[in-house]
């Protein structure tokens, strides 16, 4: 056969293990093509920095085919239909998204490209297991994630495709788009993330190699000391699919196999078990489609929120009087990016210490990480405020200032993100306003000036905050 099959790209950036791609290859002559729809996607935020550099480095990669990725911008269902009845296409293919309104586009595409005989084919999304079926004896959906671990671990996780070895590009010119027409990203806030990133298929298997090599041993036993940084960086390739999570979970079981160590493998375990956590993630929305908008458990719509500017904007910019909060807080804006532990401390701040709606931190994050993931954000934002299926207790209220006494010892974290402290010794950098005068001078540290009071006291914002849930707790 010898179709003229257009591939649409997504959030699936990459030509290794790309269902739609890889069957599209053996069955004809192939269109790739990315629409950037702005009703859907954000611009000039974090994300769409990586978008920008990982759409570059895909055409890099499609230049070996002699091949133009085509870009379009705006509404989805129009361009493509057009886009097919221009070439002449026999099909459109595409792989599955998860979000309730990219599904709804899709099936909305799917239709009318039929009506138009034209073959659509979807092929199952960035997910390591079949999600859809995944329920309990009840036949309901799993609400704890220690029980939907354990049956993920009994389903089977489909081998990576790999990269096709013959794709054949259309015979005729198409018109395109510049990456730059896409307006993507505005002005030059986003700069300083070239210092920390290399989005892309090629950047992805870069990190994925580093970690490996040099972390994933360890992963287990030090992924919560921020300083330590043995964590994978994974999650911005995954977010727009620079590499596969099918190919990351195929390799750790290799490694697993091959390592005579049940301490080495332990490691890894725990690492899968953080795969397994985005996919619960993904089925929470599949099976709530609210869930990054609503919070699941409905008594939490009488909860007593205190929205405040000002406060929201000192924790938006690291200026709590908590170190530990603002030290990640200023890596969020430095890098795009943020320690997984410190942002549970963080979120928690947010919504238990300044009562503001867990809605706003995730409006903040999705301007500010290049991992933005909409079902993994809701996730930890309705886990910290325990407003989700399977949450934090409402009593757990992090201390920021413990908090960082235990993770992050020495202050090195800290002295790197909130740096008007570095001098501050061990002992009083998580909690600087209980050091004596002559030690603040002797940091040159004036707080309210060169570095601010607490906002709140934690012990009356936890009494607070617990009162509060109590509330609605008994409604």
């Amino acid at each position: 056969m010898n179709k003229k099959i257009i591939v649409l790209f997504r959030n699936d950036l990459r030509l290794d293990d790309h269902p739609a791609l890889w069957h599209a290859a053996k069955l004809g002559v192939i269109l790739p093509v990315y629409i950037h729809n702005e009703q859907f996607s954000m611009c000039n935020t974090a994300q769409s920095f990586w978008t920008y550099y990982s759409l570059q480095n895909l055409q890099a990669t499609l230049d070996d085919y002699d091949m133009q990725l085509i870009l379009r911008k705006g509404e989805v269902i129009s361009e493509v239909l057009q886009l097919a009845l221009d070439t002449e296409a026999d099909a459109v293919y595409f792989n599955e998204r998860f979000l309730p309104t990219e599904r709804n586009e899709d099936e909305q595409l799917t239709n009318i490209l039929q009506a138009n005989n034209i073959e659509v084919k979807a092929f199952y999304g960035d997910a390591l297991f079949n999600l859809s079926n995944i329920q309990n004896q009840q036949n309901k959906p799993y609400a704890i994630f220690t029980s939907f671990y354990k049956r993920c671990l009994q389903e089977p996780v489909r081998q990576p495709l790999g990269q096709p070895t013959n794709i054949r590009a259309f015979p005729t010119k198409v018109s395109s788009l510049a990456l730059e027409q896409l307006q993507l990203l505005h002005g030059n806030w986003y700069h300083k993330f070239h210092h920390y990133w290399k989005p892309g298929i090629d950047g992805a298997m870069e990190q994925w190699e580093l970690f490996v090599e040099q972390s994933l041993f360890d992963y287990h036993d030090k992924r919560d000391y921020p300083a330590k940084e043995t964590i994978s960086k994974m999650s911005p390739f995954l977010a727009v699919g620079n590499i596969s999570i099918r190919f990351l979970w195929a390799t750790c079981q290799e490694l697993i196999e091959d390592e005579d160590n049940t301490i080495f493998s332990q490691q890894i375990e725990s690492f899968l078990r953080q795969l397994i956590w985005r996919e619960f993630s993904i089925y929470q929305l599949l099976n709530y489609p609210t869930f990054s908008t609503d919070s699941l458990r409905s008594n939490f719509q009488h909860f007593e929120w205190e929205p405040h500017s000002i406060r929201l904007e000192a924790w938006k910019t690291g200026q709590t009087g908590y170190p530990l909060v603002d030290a990640g807080m200023r890596e969020l804006w430095e890098t795009g990016y943020m320690h997984n532990r410190v942002r549970m401390v963080v979120a928690s701040f947010l919504v238990k210490h300044l009562l503001q709606p867990w809605q706003e931190g995730y409006a903040w994050f999705e301007h500010t990480l290049v991992d933005f993931n909409a079902a993994n954000n809701a996730m930890g934002w309705q886990w910290v405020s325990g407003t989700g299926i399977d949450s934090a207790p409402y009593f757990r209220i992090f201390n920021p200032s413990l908090q960082g006494e235990k993770f992050d010892t020495d202050g090195a974290y800290i002295k790197k993100w909130v740096p008007e402290l570095a001098l501050l010794p061990a002992k009083y950098i998580h909690a600087p306003q209980t050091a004596p005068t002559a030690i603040l001078e002797q940091a040159g540290i004036t707080l309210g000036d060169t570095y601010p009071l607490p906002i709140v006291d934690h012990k009356t914002a936890r009494a607070r905050a617990l009162e509060r849930y109590n509330a609605i707790k008994k409604a």
